[in-house]
């Protein structure tokens, strides 16, 4: 049997992943940290926090945890914590379309802390990774959590070893208007 169909009938199709769509459109946008320290029984961690006045939810898309040290570490997920006192405003966060003049802002925040004392307050612990040694963990939500004005997503990094560990956060994440 022949197909009779000739090559102008056929109409293409292209599927793309929400993250791109959402970068093509100037709403995605990505960030990481400097080299955040802990160890010691101290933590490091980094958030994304939405401000109760951004009037955007957040679609957390991505995290990445390099680990530079020669120890696993573990990173834990929580929403909705409490966002630990003495927290450092990351300002390396772009969009991730940089055609798009003027670029967009995220009303987004990403904070960081390091040498936390106590344990994460308040809040859901979603889940645990393990981060291996010299390596980086990448965990892709794709925007399945999404996070409302007045809340955040922070990742705690926690180490039991008595030496001094080293990492990095990263995420990637896009807004919505309500």
């Amino acid at each position: 049997m022949t197909n009779n169909r000739t090559s102008h009938s056929l109409r293409e199709v292209v599927n793309i992943e929400n993250p791109i769509f959402k970068s093509f459109e100037g709403k995605y946008f990505i960030g990481e940290s400097d080299l955040l320290s802990f160890g010691f029984n101290n933590y490091a961690w980094g958030a994304l926090y939405n401000p109760k006045d951004s009037g955007v939810n957040l679609y957390f898309s991505v995290t990445t945890v390099t680990n530079t040290s020669d120890l696993p570490i573990k990173s834990q997920i929580y929403l909705n914590s409490t966002i630990p006192e003495g927290a450092t405003k990351v300002t390396s966060v772009t969009p991730s379309n940089l055609t798009i003049l003027p670029p967009p802002k995220p009303k987004i925040i990403f904070l960081t802390g390091q040498f936390l004392n106590n344990k994460i307050q308040g809040g859901v612990k979603a889940y645990t990774r393990i981060v291996p040694p010299s390596s980086t963990l990448v965990n892709e939500e794709n925007g399945k959590i999404i996070i409302p004005p007045g809340g955040n997503i922070l990742n705690l990094l926690i180490s039991s070893a008595q030496v001094l560990i080293k990492a990095h956060i990263a995420y990637g994440f896009w807004r919505e208007e309500i």
